[in-house]
């Protein structure tokens, strides 16, 4: 009996702990206490999810580089015809579990969804798994290399077991990855998804736990692996955070139609997949936008409802045809705006997700001056009790504390994110007005939580008294050919003196979203 209530008393501190989300300083709850969780059973956290009303915080939109020496770029036929069946879908999924997976089992409670959603014979969901030391054992992934798997009509299907420990942080794994997955798998409609961390335009996307702890999968190295493969996608997504940056989705505009990417930190929870997934099982032919809805309206009602793993959230459906036109008004704008944009720093001042790290930090500093918090005690005391029963745990324990001690607030202000539509709407200019279209036009459909209207839906960068900042920055947006003038300009915001060094975006983020409203029925829409 007392083991039991042993359990039952560990089950709900992992559930205090499991709260923390995607951002280069993790906190989460070790993967191997996953483990103890999934004996207990899977509590079902979205109950009462159908409740949510998406309509409330949602607008609809009113309508080469140098080849690798050491990777042979030419393994496959780029001239090779591929035949696809129509009404087919591939769904490539590079997924680097990271820190993620392995302190807290979020890559395969995320492939669980995906399994949840059923199987068709005609969608090819194809998952690399990489960049994790300790994966879950929930479904039999091997820590120790990297494999491909299809989710087939018995389950996850092993499909490749001979990678080896690839590196998901270089353009070559992408590519090989992409160009591999479309031939073995061809379809008539293709789907890219990312998944890990993300750092926006400067730092990239993944931290590999097999490499440096600075190395990432940069920008300019995502476009050079896509501009080698044949294969263009109806949508790149992103399920990790910051991504939603003019800088990413103007360099890829090439290879997509549309992305799927989120301006803030996402919480524990990411996307959930199995909602549009069964919308894509039931029609292959479904739209872009209509598939984007389901995904955008079911991470953010998660995330709206769950107040133990949920925290703010805001994804975008973006129209990638429209960013060379955004692109060239955003450039005319910040020209015009030179002296407003380096006198104040408009960068979002929004702090990091996690809940859980914050009540953990706050009962430490609590005990620290004298207090007693004697719940925390009896949880911390009951958890430890059950896990040294089993030698396998002990070591469990001091992982929490170091993740504790070890957790720093991060801001988004620290990747320098400006909200696009918020600059123009704030700033007066001769190019305001055009600019707020543009950004509508190119923003499909946007869902944001009830406390996360200070953004809507995608950011700039602008490296305000960051000097690292910059020349990360600089040196990606050179690689991706962006303008020479446009990269000299920005290092001015090194330098900026800020008679203002904030703004108040919470006063404006509801009146930002009412703004963006007014364009919906434009009827100037195409002067420019």
């Amino acid at each position: 009996m007392r083991k039991n209530i042993s359990k039952l008393i560990a089950c709900i501190l992992a559930g205090c702990l499991f709260l923390t989300g995607c951002s280069n300083e993790y906190f989460g709850i070790p993967g191997i206490f996953m483990e103890v969780v999934e004996t207990l059973g899977d509590p079902d956290f979205y109950e009462g999810v159908e409740e949510y009303d998406p309509d409330i915080w949602t607008w609809p939109d009113t309508e080469e580089e140098e080849i690798s020496e050491t990777f042979d770029w030419d393994e496959f036929d780029h001239d090779e015809e591929i035949d696809s069946d129509p009404g087919t879908v591939t769904i490539l999924v590079y997924m680097n579990g990271s820190t993620l997976e392995t302190e807290a089992g979020f890559a395969s409670k995320d492939i669980q969804e995906m399994l949840d959603a059923g199987y068709s014979e005609n969608v090819n969901i194809v998952i690399q798994t990489m960049g994790t030391k300790y994966w879950s054992s929930r479904h039999g992934i091997a820590s120790n290399r990297s494999q491909t798997y299809v989710i087939g009509k018995d389950g996850l299907e092993l499909v490749r077991d001979d990678l080896g420990q690839l590196d998901c942080t270089i353009a070559d794994t992408l590519y090989e990855f992409v160009q591999w997955g479309a031939r073995a798998y061809p379809a008539e409609r293709n789907i890219l998804l990312f998944w890990d961390h993300g750092g926006g335009p400067a730092y990239g996307f993944g931290w590999d736990e097999f490499q440096d702890d600075y190395d990432n999968l940069s920008i300019d190295e995502m476009v050079k692996a896509l501009k080698n493969c044949d294969t263009h996608f109806d949508f790149i997504g992103m399920d990790c955070c910051i991504m939603s940056c003019l800088e990413i989705t103007y360099a890829l505009r090439d290879y997509c139609d549309y992305m799927i990417v989120s301006e803030d930190f996402e919480s524990s929870l990411g996307w959930y997949y199995t909602g549009w997934l069964e919308a894509l099982y039931e029609d292959t032919s479904i739209s872009t936008y209509d598939l984007a809805k389901i995904l955008i309206d079911d991470m953010v009602a998660k995330n709206e409802k769950d107040r133990f793993n949920g925290d703010r959230a805001i994804l975008a459906l973006v129209d990638e045809s429209h960013m060379d036109k955004l692109w060239e008004l955003w450039t005319q704008f910040a020209y015009d705006c030179e002296d407003k944009l380096l006198s104040t720093n408009y960068s979002q001042q929004m702090e990091s997700s996690g809940k859980g790290a914050d009540l953990i930090l706050s009962d430490r500093v609590h005990k620290s001056r004298g207090g007693k918090s004697s719940l925390f005690e009896g949880l911390v005391e009951s958890f430890i009790d059950y896990l040294v029963d089993d030698s396998e745990y002990e070591q469990t324990i001091n992982d929490i504390i170091d993740g504790i001690n070890n957790y720093d607030d991060v801001y988004i202000s620290d990747y320098c994110i400006t909200d696009l539509m918020g600059l123009a709407v704030i700033i007066d200019s001769d190019y305001s007005e055009k600019l707020v279209r543009a950004v509508d036009k190119a923003l499909l459909y946007v869902g944001a939580s009830s406390d996360c209207l200070n953004l809507t839906g995608l950011s700039v960068t602008l490296p305000y008294r960051d000097r690292s900042l910059y020349h990360e920055l600089a040196t990606v947006l050179e690689r991706c050919s962006f303008d020479d003038d446009y990269i000299e300009w920005l290092k001015q915001f090194i330098s900026a003196e800020l008679s203002n060094n904030s703004i108040d975006w919470d006063s404006l983020g509801d009146d930002l979203w009412n703004e963006w409203g007014e364009y919906e029925s434009s009827d100037i829409w195409g002067e420019w």
